[in-house]
């Protein structure tokens, strides 16, 4: 890939902060989208790329997911110091875990609910999180799919103290209040208290559910936010796969290194 001269110009300017936040979504992003989840891998690229910005001074690198840490774990292999979010926030640093009674209760009742639109609906998938439960549709056919993610949607989803996130083929219910946006806001304060200032924020997503990461973005204090694919954004730059996101953190990489 050939980096657009104004995303290069902005990680150029991005690595002369003080100090810098690298966050990318896995899937779509790091790894190439593929039907069975637990196949997910990043690329080789990416991978090493991730791991030599993160052992450089005033660099930390996060990875912001959809995906149940365990799940997270599982599939990335993160650098070592690697700061990781998942559940779309629910799960991992600065994030709260815990559920009170009601909050178990109703997550009883949501998984339910799901389970019920999965047994009716052939090719969808039920995931369970520690604080929510989500419907996959990828591998069933168009008209099923719609028709799972609108019981699911219409139902549950529906609920009080229910947020529902609708992705890339997946509709998750979560029985606590997250997002990528406020996930990352808390990474960078957090990063910001140790280092004494804000740190610059590169941002690469591919989801819907990324949008509210780079809504959080403000490129007026040196923030990148990068589009992966398709699709209506707020971020400021786009590239269209995950080997062109491998480009870009070499780029990054090696501009670090001059």
């Amino acid at each position: 890939m050939s980096i657009p001269g104004d995303l290069r110009a902005a990680l150029d300017a991005l690595a002369g902060a003080p100090s810098v936040l690298v966050a990318c979504d896995f899937d779509g992003v790091l790894a190439p989208i593929v039907d069975e989840p637990s196949a997910a891998r990043a690329l080789p690229a990416s991978a090493e790329a991730l791991a030599a910005l993160g052992a450089l001074d005033g660099v930390a690198v996060a990875l912001v997911s959809g995906r149940a840490m365990d799940s997270l774990r599982q599939v990335s292999g993160p650098p070592a110091g690697a700061l990781l979010v998942a559940s779309h926030g629910a799960e991992g640093d600065g994030a709260p875990t815990d559920l009170d009674p009601a909050q178990r209760a109703l997550l009883a009742r949501v998984v339910d609910a799901v389970r019920a639109v999965v047994e009716t609906h052939p090719g969808t998938s039920l995931e369970l999180k520690p604080a929510g439960a989500v419907l996959h549709t990828r591998t069933a056919a168009r008209d099923v799919a719609a028709d799972a993610s609108r019981a699911v949607e219409e139902g549950p989803g529906r609920w009080d103290g229910v947020l529902a996130l609708r992705g890339k083929e997946v509709v998750e219910l979560s029985v606590v209040e997250a997002d990528k946006g406020s996930a990352l806001v808390a990474l960078r304060d957090r990063l910001g208290e140790r280092t004494g200032g804000r740190p610059a924020v590169l941002y690469a997503g591919d989801d819907v559910t990324d949008e509210n990461a780079f809504r959080v973005l403000d490129p007026a204090a040196g923030d990148v936010g990068i589009k992966v694919g398709d699709g209506d954004t707020a971020a400021e730059f786009r590239v269209g796969t995950p080997a062109d996101v491998s480009a870009v953190l070499h780029h990054l990489e090696n501009v670090f290194r001059v």
